[in-house]
């Protein structure tokens, strides 16, 4: 069985009753998981303009 790479892609969703803060602590928690899993990279989808996705701005984050 070959050995494949496998990477994060998270959307940073803000979800009802949670601050962007409080989603950009989650996506933090997140990727240092996915490192400690060894996933090859961490993404974070760009979707501008949508106050629900606390991703759009990812050159900020």
């Amino acid at each position: 069985m070959k050995n494949f790479e496998i990477s994060v892609l998270d959307l940073a969703p803000v979800k009802q009753g949670i601050t962007v803060h409080d989603t950009y602590q989650d996506s933090l928690s997140l990727a240092r998981h996915a490192e400690n899993l060894n996933y090859k990279r961490f993404w974070l989808a760009e979707h501008h303009n949508m106050e629900s996705i606390a991703s759009s701005a990812t050159s900020v984050l």
